[in-house]
């Protein structure tokens, strides 16, 4: 427990420094969202409010934001954290499962979640449960990963492809024993569709990780280079039944596993090796939109 506290104020502040650093993101959002004064706009599986607060400020103050997530401390979480914020005059939290959403109908301009569906068996009802608390011709917008990701190291490139056949071992794995479809990104215009919505509208928002880069300070490439490094140790245990189940043996895993913490203990451990690093890796997220058909 510990540990995933830990986990979450990282992950959170590693989230809001990326949206401070990179002034397209804002601009992205701000341009795709729409956002109005005086809108209603609901956020579901919204956790400790991360996201629902960046709604927040993206609408200047001027909207009614609602915060929906599952699990009771997250609520706590947000509540404290939106207080110190100061956004408590435009935040608010409900607790409410994904199905069933403690709203009602027809009540959101906006209805919007980000890497929720990944996590859903059944993220088209969650989508029609979405489509149901908002108005006729408001947007039904998901923020979720997609299957466009690369990890390549030059001086490593047999590593290199180790680590595609484990990424995608663990995402049928994952796929098999759960149902679940972390890479959900490309699926979401027919979720969408499927659900009733229309005039479906797309973005991707790229990730680069670049330890080189010299517009990163060193401090900040070496406390998230840790902050992967506690997560993957923390994980690779529990992983290894869904690369095992999605086709890769115990050998390779153990390969692969044993060859991360090896290459990031190295990084860490000489700052000019960690400079010149020319190992890259990418990340998407897409960011999809649907309109609930007005009335006729």
């Amino acid at each position: 427990m510990a540990f995933q506290v830990k986990y979450l104020r990282r992950s959170r502040k590693l989230w809001n420094r990326y949206l401070n650093s990179k002034p397209w993101v804002n601009q992205l959002y701000e341009s795709f969202l729409d956002i109005r004064p005086g809108q209603r706009i609901v956020d579901v599986g919204c956790g400790p409010g991360d996201f629902t607060r960046y709604l927040a400020r993206l609408s200047d103050g001027n909207s009614k934001i609602l915060g929906v997530d599952s699990n009771p401390k997250s609520i706590e979480a947000g509540i404290a954290d939106t207080k110190r914020a100061h956004l408590s005059h435009v935040v608010s939290y409900k607790l409410g499962d994904a199905y069933k959403l403690p709203v009602d109908d027809d009540y959101a301009d906006l209805t919007c979640c980000r890497t929720l569906l990944m996590h859903l068996d059944d993220p088209l009802k969650a989508v029609r449960e979405m489509a149901r608390i908002t108005k006729p011709g408001g947007h039904v917008v998901a923020v979720e990963q997609g299957k466009v990701g690369i990890y390549y190291d030059p001086n490593d490139k047999r590593f290199s492809r180790l680590s595609d056949q484990v990424w995608e071992a663990q995402l049928r794995g994952i796929r098999k024993l759960e149902g679940k479809e972390h890479r959900i990104g490309e699926k979401l215009p027919g979720i969408f569709q499927e659900a009733g919505l229309v005039d479906m509208k797309a973005e991707i928002q790229n990730n680069v990780y670049l330890a080189s880069d010299p517009r990163k300070p060193l401090n900040d490439v070496k406390e998230e280079l840790r902050f992967y490094l506690a997560f993957f140790k923390e994980r690779m245990e529990k992983d290894r039944k869904y690369v095992v189940a999605g086709g890769l043996s115990n050998a390779r895993v153990s390969e692969y596993n044993r060859g991360y913490v090896s290459k990031i203990e190295g990084l860490l451990a000489d700052d000019q090796k960690l400079r010149r690093d020319p190992t890259i890796s990418t990340d998407a997220l897409y960011i999809v939109s649907g309109m609930k058909p007005r009335q006729t």
